[in-house]
């Protein structure tokens, strides 16, 4: 299984924070251990961590109009940056 982080900016961090579990539900159905960071200095930047066990399924899902649309939702700012071990 590959791990992957996942990096970005967000409009506001406590808003993004509270939408976790809707992050979980829909990357759940291709990665487990899901967890979320913030930076220690309340600035806006954020990651989230998984191990991927289907790349494919979350590569298309993460260029998907639902995926933008959830990213518009919880305050993501683009750039997302991904980073794979």
């Amino acid at each position: 299984m590959t791990k992957l982080v996942i990096t970005h900016k967000v409009t506001d961090v406590a808003a993004w924070k509270n939408h976790d579990a809707e992050r979980e539900r829909n990357i759940g159905a291709f990665a487990a251990d899901i967890r979320s960071y913030t930076t220690p200095d309340n600035g806006n930047e954020v990651a989230v961590t998984m191990t991927v066990h289907d790349m494919a399924g979350l590569q298309a899902f993460l260029q998907s109009e639902a995926c933008d649309e959830i990213m518009r939702r919880h305050g993501v700012i683009k750039p997302v940056t991904l980073f794979v071990e």
